[in-house]
C-alpha cells in the first residue's frame, strides 16, 4: 500500500503550477514506484490567497481558478489564515514545497518560510537560492535536530545534479573552485545579441520562456548569478559567503556590437560565475567574460554548464540544455523522491 505525502505549497507561480500540474500524471507515477502517493494539503500564494483543506485540495481546480486571475481562497476549509506564517503553522502537511520570488539581496522571506517549516518538524523541499546562499548552515543543523531534511537540488541549474552530484558521487574528494554560466536569461540575451537581436527582445523571448527571475534586472545585473554562487559555495564547498561579499558585475552595459566582435573572435560573452578556494574561505565573483568556442562555458541559447575542478578527479562539467519551467520543477519531484525513499526505509 502507498505512503501518503501532505505536501503545502509555498508560490504558486511558473514553477509551483508545473509541479503541482505534473503531480496528478508523470510525477505521480515516479513517486507510486517509490511507494508513495502525494495529498496537497495547502496553498499560498502571494497574489491568489490561500487554501488550506486536510482532505486534500482540488488541484486542478486550483490550476483554473489561477489561472483566470481568482482566488484559491474558495478550496479553502477552517478558519481564515492571516499570512503565510499562520499558513505554515497550521497546514496539516509533512513537507513544505517553497518556490516563492527570490528577493536577491535578502533571502527573504523564503528563508523565513524553510526555518518555520523546519521548526514545525516537517521536510522542506525549495527551488530557491536565497535560504542556500543565506542561511545554509543554520537550516541545515536546525533539518539536523528535527530529524528532517532540508533539500534544495533545484537552486541552481534547475533540474540538473549538482548538489546531489557533489554529496553522493564525488564522496572523499575535495573541490577546489568551480566556474559556470548559471543564468540562463543572460546566456540567451547575449546569444541572440550575436544574432542580431537586440537585448529587450531577447529579454522578452526569455519571459516567455518562463526563465527570467520576477525582476529581470536580477539577472541582468548579476544578482541572480551572485545568490547561485554563493549557494554552490556554501552546498558544495562548505563555505558561508552572502551575496553582498560577491564581486559582481553585470552585462547591462554590453552591446551587440560586443557580442559579435567576441564571436568574431572566435569567442562568446558569457557572465561567468566564479568561486575560488583561497586558504581557508571561498571567494565568489560574477562577471561578463569572452569563453573560447569549445570550452564547457561557451554554450549557446539558454544553455548553462558549470565547472568543478577538484582534488582527486581533476574536472568535472554538467551541462543542461535549454533550460524551462520543466527542469526546475522536476527538481523538486527529485527531492520528493528522496524524501519518499527515507519514509519508505
Amino acid at each position: 500500500m502507498a505512503r501518503e505525502i501532505r505536501v503545502a505549497l509555498v508560490g504558486f507561480g511558473n514553477v509551483g503550477r508545473r509541479f503541482a500540474e505534473r503531480l496528478r500524471g508523470s510525477y505521480a507515477r515516479a513517486l507510486g514506484a517509490e511507494g508513495a502517493r502525494v495529498r496537497v494539503t495547502g496553498i499560498a500564494t502571494a497574489r491568489h490567497g490561500i487554501a488550506v483543506d486536510g482532505r486534500g485540495i482540488d488541484v486542478g481546480r486550483a490550476l483554473r481558478l489561477v489561472a483566470r486571475g481568482r482566488s484559491v481562497e474558495a478550496l479553502h476549509r477552517g478558519p481564515r489564515l492571516r499570512d503565510v506564517r499562520a499558513f505554515v503553522e497550521r497546514v496539516p502537511a509533512d513537507v513544505l514545497v517553497e518556490v516563492t520570488t527570490l528577493d536577491p539581496r535578502r533571502g527573504q522571506p523564503a528563508t523565513d518560510h524553510v526555518r518555520w517549516a523546519l521548526g514545525r518538524g516537517m521536510h522542506v523541499v525549495t527551488a530557491n537560492k536565497g535560504p542556500v546562499a543565506f542561511d545554509l548552515r543554520r537550516l541545515k543543523a536546525l533539518a539536523g535536530r528535527k530529524g528532517r531534511l532540508f533539500l534544495h537540488e533545484g537552486a541552481v541549474m534547475d533540474g540538473t545534479p549538482v548538489f546531489n552530484l557533489a554529496e553522493r558521487c564525488l564522496r572523499g574528494t575535495r573541490i577546489l573552485s568551480f566556474r559556470g554560466t548559471l543564468n540562463s536569461t543572460t546566456n540567451l540575451v547575449l546569444s541572440r545579441m550575436e544574432e542580431g537581436l537586440t537585448a529587450s527582445a531577447a529579454l522578452k523571448e526569455a519571459q516567455a520562456l518562463g526563465i527570467a527571475e520576477a525582476d529581470p534586472r536580477n539577472d541582468l545585473e548579476g544578482w541572480d548569478a551572485a545568490v547561485k554562487g554563493c549557494a554552490l559555495a556554501n552546498g558544495i564547498m562548505g563555505a558561508s559567503v552572502r551575496p553582498s561579499l560577491v564581486r559582481r558585475r553585470g552585462v547591462t552595459g554590453i552591446t551587440g556590437l560586443d557580442a559579435r566582435r567576441a564571436a568574431r573572435a572566435g569567442t562568446r560573452l558569457r557572465l561567468v560565475v566564479r568561486g575560488v578556494l583561497r586558504g581557508r574561505r571561498v571567494v565568489v565573483s560574477v562577471g561578463p567574460e569572452r569563453v573560447p568556442l569549445g570550452d564547457p562555458l561557451s554554450g549557446s541559447g539558454p544553455d548553462a554548464a558549470l565547472v568543478l575542478e577538484t582534488d582527486l578527479m581533476g574536472e568535472i562539467g554538467v551541462l543542461e540544455r535549454g533550460a524551462s519551467v520543466d527542469q526546475t520543477a522536476y527538481a523538486l519531484l527529485s527531492d520528493l523522491l528522496e524524501i519518499a525513499r527515507l519514509r519508505r526505509g
